[in-house]
């Protein structure tokens, strides 16, 4: 609301509401109310206060105009409002005592909110206007309904709706609750079924009920599964179809299974009976789960959204996962025929989706393997008729993985020239368009994994095009986006590029040994096991690189600690593999009481390294001390394990590996860093990883150590560390 406009209401309703006497000067207030007086009074200090400085003006607005009048609400006009109802002539001891708690509460109110981040401070014009015009409202005995109808949700929340209203005995408090629920309902609709457990006797529950289910089913799913809440009554007496097919569901043993095909039974595509005979074979409901994954991608394609349709993809990658790719890893030193026995009958569809949601587990060996079956099961062995088939659905995913398995000149091999170069270019285009910055880390990795200079130079074309739009266009986000990945690409065949210089991140090359030292000299290293019969194994190889004469171990029942005895002192603590078969997880108990140790006796991990399968990875990464600058993870898992890695440590220099660990590899890559350290030399990532690839002359050892991807490689994590600090810069200029 304008100044200009606000003005005369504010001094009208200062006149209206009490008759005070004409001199507001010094006069005696009544003890009874003097405490009052004196929280307003702190109230207006703390809120002078509330932008970080100590003076005369309230900040809340770039706007100064806007400042000066909340500053002079908060101060003159609530002094004055202060003195007129201690000095009214019509109000008693209670009705002071009622509104200038009011008053207080009002000043509680916008503290708070603007602490929470629920009020915005520059709307206390509008709040205070309606404290007046609601005293007003309320001392002439009319109902305070019409007042918070017409004001906007957060002062009337801050007012009515406060546990320290004052306007509780006012005819139209409880309406004026509903009015504020329905008001907030529109403002967060995703807040309606939560919010809704305590009005669920508003006369328009019953429609909050359809819409909180067709806005949004997935937490509707939850609600309609308590159905001892009130909540939960009102679903179970709705008649609406979507509300009575989530329900059914949502109480059904098995109904997390039925609920990705809720959009196929709401049209008849399917129904529960259908969906009953096909769930407890993993081959038929794969199947179905892949049949509407396609026809989601299909309907999506031609602007027509599924319900749930992420949920489809959640179970097909769960099913693709656990059922199969877990039991073809597992297989991993049997034959051929044995191990991949599970995927007799798959169509190359099937197998498409278990590559391309298979990501975070999928062992080398077990893609090859899974790879090689769907080109052999297409009639004509033609990557763009499998593409078409399965809409183009998750293809950059699958293009990143073939890159990164160097399988994707063999699939683009069996395209047509032309078709070949359409899909590398729809691969590096439209990298801005959606929320997450996963597509354009794809980019990234697969870039670094490409060998034929021909596709090479078609996505430094369509990147360098996207990068001219979107400066045309002033599309700041798609401006970054873009700048980094040339920049990136550039440097990756041009060694003169500083990247550090040009992206405002860390030295991408080096980790400088005093950044990895402690204040004592120290470089302390952390290594995570687990209690499965990989993890014993892993243990037992880790322990075989510590010789007596070179390193103290001390060991007890959940960690082993080793001190070098010569060269500089490195510190790493590991924790024992300890079973966790029998459920009680001992090993998380381990690394628990590990952490807390070095915690309490200020001990720094500057390295991180990650023992085990992709599964356990995660639990790695919830573990992280922010301390860490290089972090070693077999089986990363792509963007969401390196962006969570980052997360926390937003410099980390990270190590990858596209399937779990070998120690023929893990080794020699640990030893090679430790022989650095203890010379107290700095980590140099291009002729550390050059002389390591010279130890693996075989074919076998060569592919197992071109399975690790070093930091200065590690595009995708380049790009996040470049994208994070570029956003920290615009936020920061911004303010």
């Amino acid at each position: 609301m304008k100044r200009k406009a606000l003005l005369p209401l504010l001094l009208t309703l200062v006149c209206l509401t009490v008759r005070a006497a004409p001199d507001t000067g010094i006069h005696r207030i009544d003890i009874r109310r003097v405490k009052l007086h004196e929280d307003i009074d702190k109230y207006q200090l703390a809120l002078l206060k509330a932008h970080g400085k100590n003076d005369s003006l309230v900040i809340v607005s770039k706007d100064e105009e806007v400042n000066l009048l909340v500053t002079d609400i908060l101060t003159r006009q609530v002094d004055e409002m202060q003195d007129s109802i201690e000095l009214s002539a019509r109000l008693d001891h209670r009705l002071k005592v009622k509104y200038l708690t009011g008053l207080q509460g009002m000043l509680k109110g916008l503290i708070e909110g603007w602490q929470q981040g629920s009020f915005h401070p520059d709307q206390t014009p509008v709040l205070y206007a309606q404290f007046l015009e609601l005293m007003q409202t309320d001392l002439e005995g009319k109902s305070i309904l019409p007042v918070v109808e017409k004001y906007p949700y957060e002062t009337g929340n801050i007012l009515v709706n406060a546990s320290y209203s004052v306007f509780f005995e006012n005819a139209g408090f409880q309406p004026s609750k509903i009015i504020l629920f329905r008001k907030y309902c529109s403002i967060h609709p995703d807040q309606i079924l939560p919010r809704l457990e305590y009005y669920a006797d508003v006369p328009f529950a019953d429609s909050l009920v359809k819409y909180a289910a067709h806005a949004f089913p997935n937490q509707f799913y939850d609600y309609a599964a308590a159905s001892r809440t009130n909540v939960g009554r009102l679903i179970r007496q709705n008649p609406d179809t979507l509300v009575r097919a989530i329900t059914q569901m949502a109480n059904s043993k098995s109904g997390r299974l039925y609920y990705p095909f809720l959009d196929e039974v709401m049209h008849g595509r399917q129904t529960i009976a259908s969906i009953g005979q096909v769930m407890n074979d993993s081959f038929q409901y794969y199947d179905l789960l892949v049949q509407t994954e396609i026809a989601n991608a299909r309907r999506i394609h031609n602007r027509d959204t599924p319900m749930v349709a992420g949920e489809v993809t959640k179970m097909l990658q769960r099913k693709a996962q656990e059922t199969f790719i877990n039991e073809i890893n597992a297989l991993h030193d049997s034959p051929d025929p044995l191990r991949f026995r599970i995927l007799e009958g798959f169509t190359p569809q099937q197998l498409y989706f278990l590559i391309v949601l298979g990501e975070d587990v999928i062992y080398t060996s077990s893609y090859k393997g899974v790879y090689n079956r769907m080109m052999e099961r297409m009639r004509i062995p033609s990557g763009d008729t499998l593409l078409m088939s399965v809409q183009f659905d998750h293809f950059k995913k699958f293009i990143k993985m073939a890159a990164g398995y160097n399988k994707l000149d063999h699939f683009l091999y069996t395209f047509p020239d032309s078709s070949a170069q359409r899909l590398m270019i729809a691969f590096a285009r439209g990298l801005d368009r959606s929320g997450s910055l996963e597509e354009a880390v794809d980019v990234a990795d697969s870039y670094g994994s490409i060998n034929t200079p021909s596709i090479k130079k078609l996505i430094d074309r369509e990147i360098g095009k996207s990068l001219i739009d979107s400066r045309a266009s002033g599309d700041k986000r798609s401006k970054t986006i873009y700048h980094i990945l040339q920049t990136i690409f550039r440097s990756s065949s041009d060694s003169s590029i500083d990247l550090s210089e040009k992206l405002g991140i860390p030295p991408v090359y080096k980790v400088n040994y005093s950044r990895l030292a402690d204040d004592q000299g120290r470089v302390i290293q952390l290594v995570f096991f687990y209690g499965d019969k990989d993890g014993a194994e892993s243990y037992a190889n880790f322990m075989g690189m510590f010789s007596a004469k070179d390193w103290k171990v001390t060991k007890n029942k959940e960690w082993v600690e080793i001190r070098s005895i010569k060269g500089k002192p490195v510190w790493i603590f590991a924790n024992l593999p300890l079973d966790n078969s029998k459920g009680d997880d001992p090993d998380a108990k381990a690394q628990e009481h590990l952490l807390d140790f070095l915690e309490t006796n200020k001990l720094k991990p500057t390295i991180v390294i990650h023992r085990g399968h992709s599964y356990h990875v995660k639990y790695t990464i919830k573990q992280l001390p922010e301390s860490a600058d290089i972090v070693i993870l077999g089986s990363c898992g792509g963007y969401h394990n390196l962006d969570d890695v980052l997360r926390t440590c937003p410099d980390a220099h990270i190590i990858s590996s596209k399937e779990v660990g070998t120690k023929n590899v893990n080794e020699p890559i640990l030893r090679a860093i430790n022989d650095e350290l203890l010379a107290g030399r700095s980590i140099e990532w291009i002729p550390l990883w050059k002389s390591l690839a010279a130890q693996f002359t075989t074919p076998e050892g060569r592919e197992r150590f071109d399975n690790y991807i070093p930091p200065h490689k590690n595009l995708g994590a380049l790009f996040i560390k470049a994208y994070s600090k570029a956003m920290e810069s615009k936020a920061s200029s911004e303010h």
